[in-house]
């Protein structure tokens, strides 16, 4: 959309957005659901889990050495700044995966910034641990530390569970909702699980989202689905066999 703003035009754009995204995060969410049980953390780490029965040994104390290595890696630096240990059993309050919106800053001037979000993207967490509210708690001068260091241990727990989810990338990947480990701004190094889809969204010209924000009186915008996305949409599977076609060898 690189065309002078049109009212019309862009209400259209919206509307075909907002109709595409809720269809694609409908299933996205369904296909989390369903393979919830893989990125369980209670499997992996057994009696290092409050509440969690008992697991193997020998297997458990590796998943909590690995998870305490990586929490101490991530705990002290900025923006945590966390002094905390962990105790032991983690007391991990939820474990049901939720999609949330992927949300990221704009400049749009040295001094005007807006709010981004993705129509196509998902932050992967953990239910009633919203990324928006982790950035507010970090952001929050009189902090709980305690409230900080859940929402840490949550999403390390996360990142953990789904990297050690032998398949589950190719799986999701081959439904066409890929997960990726993605650093988000105002989280230092802490990787993110992002879930994607087989649609790409665009951002307009920033005259258009400039007058889009000034008509709304918003400070935030959502990246909108070229009309086209469908027609160009890839299959791999399908790509795949063809290469395979290609590649047999000639008749004798």
């Amino acid at each position: 959309m690189t065309q002078s703003f049109d009212v019309e035009t862009f209400i259209q754009a919206r509307k075909r957005t907002r109709v595409i995204s809720d269809l694609l995060r409908t299933k996205a969410s369904d296909h989390l659901s369903t393979l919830a049980p893989l990125v369980r953390p209670q499997p992996l780490f057994g009696e290092y889990l409050q509440g969690a029965p008992r697991g193997s040994g020998r297997e458990s104390q590796h998943h909590f050495k690995a998870f305490r290595t990586l929490f101490d890696k991530h705990a002290g630096a900025q923006p945590f700044n966390l002094m905390n240990e962990l105790d032991i059993p983690l007391n991990v309050t939820s474990s049901t995966p939720a999609l949330f919106a992927l949300e990221y800053d704009l400049a749009l001037t040295s001094d005007e910034r807006i709010s981004v979000s993705s129509p196509v993207r998902w932050v992967v967490g953990y239910a009633s641990f919203e990324p928006s509210r982790f950035r507010e708690v970090i952001g929050d001068p009189n902090r709980s530390s305690a409230e900080l260091q859940r929402f840490l241990v949550h999403y390390l727990m996360l990142f953990h569970c789904f990297s050690k989810a032998e398949g589950l990338g190719r799986l999701l990947r081959d439904l066409r909702f890929p997960i990726s480990f993605q650093r988000l701004e105002g989280f230092g190094d802490l990787p993110f699980c992002i879930m994607g889809s087989p649609i790409d969204a665009i951002l307009p010209d920033e005259s258009i989202i400039r007058q889009s924000t000034e008509i709304s009186g918003s400070q935030s915008f959502e990246e909108l689905i070229d009309e086209d996305a469908l027609d160009t949409m890839q299959d791999d599977l399908r790509e795949q066999l063809l290469v395979a076609m290609r590649d047999m060898p000639p008749k004798t």
